[in-house]
């Protein structure tokens, strides 16, 4: 039977397509997009005593923010190098603490003040490294991290790695004790109800088709009205349109796969996964995985395309990527198989700013769970005048290219790319 194409995650809490009788003709912020990090500044805004109206295109939560794989915790795609040659050693040392230990302490301290309810727990994170050189690169770059941040790491050698993770596939990992996972739909429908409880107005299936000056604030067009604005917020990552161009050319969409297995015993999830951690891996592919809440299945995803490919081919594209790396698993099946769009940017950190007078949140290179929220909060401050605004990812740089106009015509080439970089690794650890 062919998986089914809805995330696992919406049996539980499906994001709801409500919409308001009638929006208001006039607030002081408008915010588009109503994942994560929309949701995360239109509380933070009328908690700071705005007016707000959060519209999705979609029933809000319906795009990556309900799709992901429910891991929470900070990381880094550049190196501490990268970023001191390319931002000076301040803002470098900056924007690792913000990534790695203030993010994730926001996300759990929002949890926990607003008391959502959505499966979390400290699980820890174990990253399999895909080569012996890997390896000892990871365990350069996590000594010079701990000297700079107040970070928990562990390097587990491959000869210790099955207390974590039941497989030879990897030579050793990274473990990060302090990550979590949690259910990504109840924890983003968790979020949309502290925004309507601190007072904001939500409107699902609302796209925002253009915005105009209007005075010295903005008009927002909709299919259903108008909306006038002080402010206006793009929180709208890797589902950016072409009526907002200038920010569409600085995003780059990248497709996620992922899938669910049918239930598993229990002897063989003990065998798999005895450390019960969110799983995720440095090879280019990119897989991550996890057991899902109850602890029954086994949630994978992986880059099984940088494009748009069909849910077949995603669904045995992953299957092949999953039983390579526990063999076990191939009698069981998928019984759920999606995707969603995940935003990157070429300079491959997120960014918070204003272009052509509109803020912007977005970027997050597959952080979003604890980096959403926590930008989404932190560009509502800016948005409020606050002192406490200030963060690093305002001085980071959102570049485009003259080659991107918008589609992401480039990423089949990138998928190949990669591809031959897996399959030369391979190679090499065959040998």
């Amino acid at each position: 039977m062919a998986p089914k194409p809805d995330p696992y995650w919406w049996a539980a809490r499906r994001p709801a397509a409500t919409g308001l009788p009638e929006l208001p003709a006039q607030v002081d912020a408008v915010v588009v997009g109503a994942g994560l990090t929309g949701a995360s500044a239109a509380r933070t805004l009328t908690r700071g005593g705005a007016s707000v109206l959060l519209l999705d295109a979609e029933a809000p939560g319906y795009g990556a923010s309900s799709r992901n794989g429910g891991m929470v915790g900070g990381g880094h795609r550049l190196s501490l190098a990268e970023l001191t040659a390319r931002y000076g050693t301040e803002t470098a040392r900056a924007l690792l603490r913000e990534a790695h230990c203030d993010s994730l302490e926001f996300a759990k301290t929002l949890i926990r003040d607003e008391q959502i309810d959505c499966d979390f727990r400290i699980h820890g994170r174990f990253s399999g490294q895909r080569s012996p050189d890997v390896y000892d690169a990871t365990a350069r770059a996590m000594e010079e991290l701990r000297a700079i941040i107040p970070i928990e790491a562990e390097m587990v050698p491959r000869s210790e790695q099955r207390r974590e993770i039941g497989t030879d596939f990897y030579f050793g990992g990274l473990l990060l004790p302090g990550h979590g996972g949690l259910h990504p739909a109840k924890s983003h429908a968790g979020l949309v109800d502290a925004a309507r409880r601190a007072g904001a107005l939500v409107s699902g299936m609302t796209p925002a088709t253009g915005v105009d000056r209007s005075g010295p604030g903005y008009r927002v067009r909709t299919p259903r009205g108008d909306v006038l604005a002080t402010e206006v917020l793009m929180a709208t990552n890797g589902y950016t349109t072409r009526a907002f161009r200038s920010l569409m050319r600085r995003i780059v969409p990248v497709s996620s796969y992922v899938a669910a297995t049918e239930e598993l015993p229990a002897d063989l999830i003990a065998e798999l996964m005895p450390g019960k951690r969110m799983i995720v891996e440095t090879r280019n592919r990119h897989c991550y995985y996890r057991l899902s809440p109850d602890g029954r299945r086994l949630v994978f995803g992986a880059r099984a395309a940088m494009h748009q490919v069909s849910q077949e081919t995603a669904t045995r594209t992953i299957r092949s990527l999953m039983t390579d790396i526990f063999p076990a698993l191939e009698p069981y099946e998928i019984t759920h198989s999606w995707n969603g769009r995940l935003g990157f940017t070429f300079s491959f950190l997120p960014h918070v700013g204003r272009m052509d007078g509109l803020w912007h949140a977005m970027g997050f290179s597959g952080s979003g769970n604890t980096m959403a929220p926590y930008l989404g909060h932190k560009v509502a401050l800016a948005m409020l005048g606050r002192e406490d605004a200030g963060t690093a990812f305002m001085k980071t740089e959102f570049p485009t290219r003259f080659w991107h106009f918008g589609r992401p015509w480039f990423l089949p080439v990138a998928h190949a790319i990669y591809r031959v970089l897996d399959i030369r690794d391979d190679l090499r650890r065959a040998h």
